[in-house]
């Protein structure tokens, strides 16, 4: 399972140099993750870096029992906000959850630090993160001002269909509304809604995009 492992990264980051490969190799933990399990929880103090090798995480904050999507992490990616806290070394203020079974690889503090500036390529992988993860927030952002609730939800469904690469999402309206920051009845009278436009239908545990084309997409 290790030298398996050790293959991942070599998927996630082929650009790596042999010797920092080598070194990651010497210091990293595997961690492997069941479907909806907390891999940190928001107040915890990190003391490593989480990479995401294969599966996919989900991030979000909450304040006061209401949860906030922020985006989620894939494979080959780091997390943007635990990177902040690398360098300013305070509670996290934010959870990962995973949305399907996962591995994850965990690289001390101290060793990011010295190969952020020992390595270019290291840092470059790293600030690519940073960017990606950071648009990713801008683009939550602007869908929770910009956008109305038909809008955001359609997006999500969207988002979720690629990633599975299938028409049929198979979430139930709670899990929506939690990740989208509303309530389960907002969620049903939004999809009723849709399903009378014809673009999606709902099953048991289910929704079927059918339509799609005439919505802007983020």
């Amino acid at each position: 399972m290790t030298n398996e492992n050790h293959a991942y990264i070599k998927d996630c980051f082929p650009v790596l140099e042999e010797r920092l490969f080598e070194e990651i190799k010497s210091c990293c933990t595997y961690h492997e993750f069941a479907s909806s399990t907390y891999v940190v929880k928001q107040g915890a103090y990190l003391n490593f870096l989480p990479v995401v090798l294969k599966g996919q995480i989900k991030m979000f904050a909450e304040e006061e029992d209401v949860q906030f999507l922020l985006y989620y992490i894939n494979s080959g990616e780091s997390c943007i906000l635990s990177f902040n806290h690398l360098f300013d070394p305070k509670p996290i203020q934010f959870s990962a959850i995973t949305e399907e079974d996962t591995l994850v690889m965990t690289l001390p503090v101290n060793k990011v630090k010295e190969w952020f500036i020992k390595y270019p390529t290291f840092a470059r992988i790293l600030i690519n993160d940073y960017q990606r993860n950071f648009e990713d927030l801008l683009r939550t952002t602007k869908e929770i001002v910009c956008y109305g609730i038909e809008e955001r939800l359609l997006n999500y469904l969207i988002a979720k269909s690629k990633r599975t690469n299938s028409s049929m999402v198979h979430l139930s309206h709670s899990k929506i509304a939690m990740d989208l920051g509303t309530s389960r009845e907002v969620i049903s009278r939004t999809t009723k809604k849709l399903e009378k436009k014809g673009i999606l239908s709902q099953h048991k545990r289910c929704i079927e995009l059918l339509d799609t084309e005439s919505i802007t997409k983020i």
